[in-house]
Order: structure tokens, then C-alpha cells, then sequence
């Protein structure tokens, strides 16, 4: 029989103070996977000073704006310094109390990458294994690892997992249809912080899907603490109008991205 027993009790009792310390403890809102114009022009439709002002409308603490980066990319703007967004709206970022992280999305032709607090050479990084030899302060998130395009790492995600600190729990999802569930299942079996990230390509898109984190307002304080997992998922699928607007912007929107994840297909293939 299912009634009180002394464990059930201590059970209830745990469960209730956990939701009472994540309610109370200040912890700061995280997006770490975002994208404006600024360099690749066709990957979304606002600015950096528009992605800001949403954060902090929408009561974020803490920004990674994760431009592309293809080394070998046939695309120029890819191969472009991502970090440009950074080094140029860092000011602003910090005039309106955002901390910005240096990062990049680094495609390897195993698929994509993101680089948070990336200060370093990416001359120096070339080749999945070159993560290796990155310093500690360096977080390595492996984004939308089981979607199903070339950009993905898929099961590379799991040969090579020593090599990440965490893994994405992407924001494009329905209650029936979740291309992260896989994610989700390896990450409690190998004890992988899940971050939950917005991939944002339109501002619609932010606040569904985000990580809260126990950490000083500091970027290497927020890397210590996403690898010992003092974090909090924070997500709920996307309503069907945003889904499917995220559907066709993937799709069909911008040509020279198409073209890019069509180039990514093909190289894949070779």
C-alpha cells in the first residue's frame, strides 16, 4: 500500500525546500546561444543593440552572442572574426547591465561547436581534438547535437564526449515532436549539464527556453559552474506559431544560408 511512511515524508519534505531555494536564491538568467546581423547579415533581422534591449526587457543577466565561424567556409561573411560583435558592443552591452561573454559557434566538419568565454587564437583550433588543448576557462556546449542536418554533430557528440562540458537543450521543440530527447536521455546517463539556449535568429524566440546559474557575474565564475552543475533548465515548448515561423527560417528564408547548410551536406558526404 502506498501510504505515509517516514521516507516518503523526508521525500516531500527535500522536494519542498528545493523549490524554495530555486525560487529564492538569486541566480542568474544565461542565454548562450545568439546570433544577430552584424557579421553574416542574413542570419537574422536585428542588431546587436536590438538583441541587448530584448535581454534586458526580458530580465537576462548575462549574453553570449555566438557568431558563426567556418574557417574553410566558401561563404566569406563566415569566415569573418566573429568576435567583432563582441569587442564592438561590449560598452553597450555593459551600459545596460548585460554581461557579454566572448564566444562563437565553430563549425568543425563534424558539425558545430560553441565556444563561451573563448579569449584565445582560433588560428589555434582547427580540428575537433584541438579542444583538447584549450585552457579551463574555455566552456565547450555542444548545440542541437541530434537535429537533422550536417551542421550537428550527432554521434560524434558521443564518440568524442570527453571533449564537452555540456550539452544544448534546444528551444525548437513541440510536446510531440522533441529532436532533443536523445540529448536529454544522454546527458542523465553520463551526469552532462543541460543548458537550455533560444539559437536565436529572432527575438521571438527568446524566454522559452533558457539556464539559470549559480555564479558571480563573471564569466569564469559562469563556466565553473555550468561544468559542476549548478544550473537550472528552464523551458517549455514553443507555441505553434513560433515553431513553425523557426521551421521556415531554417528552411527556406535566407538562400545564402540554405546554401550553407546545403555545402555542409555535401561536404558531409565526401
Amino acid at each position: 500500500m502506498g501510504g505515509f511512511t517516514p521516507f516518503s515524508w523526508l521525500l516531500k519534505l527535500h522536494n519542498f525546500f528545493k523549490q524554495l531555494f530555486w525560487l529564492y536564491h538569486a541566480m542568474l538568467k544565461v542565454e548562450f546561444h545568439s546570433h544577430t546581423n552584424y557579421i553574416q547579415d542574413t542570419e537574422t533581422d536585428y542588431g546587436p543593440k536590438e538583441l541587448i534591449d530584448h535581454a534586458v526587457r526580458n530580465g537576462y543577466d548575462v549574453l553570449c552572442i555566438t557568431e558563426h565561424y567556418w574557417p574553410n567556409s566558401p561563404i566569406e561573411t563566415y569566415r569573418r572574426d566573429p568576435f567583432r560583435t563582441y569587442e564592438d558592443f561590449r560598452p553597450y552591452a555593459e551600459e545596460k547591465g548585460i554581461l557579454l561573454i566572448r564566444a562563437t559557434e565553430f563549425f568543425f566538419k563534424e558539425g558545430e561547436v560553441l565556444l563561451i568565454n573563448f579569449n584565445g587564437d582560433l588560428g589555434d583550433v582547427r580540428e575537433l581534438k584541438d579542444l583538447e588543448r584549450l585552457p579551463e576557462s574555455v566552456l565547450k556546449i555542444v548545440p542541437h547535437p541530434f537535429f537533422l542536418t550536417s551542421n550537428c554533430l550527432g554521434d560524434k557528440f558521443v564518440e568524442n564526449i570527453g571533449l564537452f562540458d555540456a550539452v544544448e537543450h534546444s528551444f525548437f521543440y513541440r510536446k510531440h515532436f522533441n529532436l532533443n530527447r536523445k540529448a536529454i536521455r544522454i546527458a542523465k546517463e553520463r551526469g552532462i549539464p543541460l543548458v537550455g539556449t533560444s539559437d536565436l535568429h529572432n527575438l521571438r524566440w527568446m524566454g522559452y527556453n533558457y539556464t539559470l546559474v549559480d555564479a558571480d557575474k563573471d564569466p569564469e565564475s559562469i563556466v565553473r559552474a555550468v561544468r559542476g552543475n549548478k544550473i537550472k533548465l528552464v523551458t517549455q515548448p514553443l507555441p505553434w506559431k513560433v515553431f513553425l515561423y523557426a521551421t521556415y527560417f531554417h528552411s527556406f528564408k535566407s538562400p545564402s544560408k540554405l546554401l550553407f547548410k546545403l555545402i555542409g551536406e555535401i561536404r558531409s558526404r565526401i
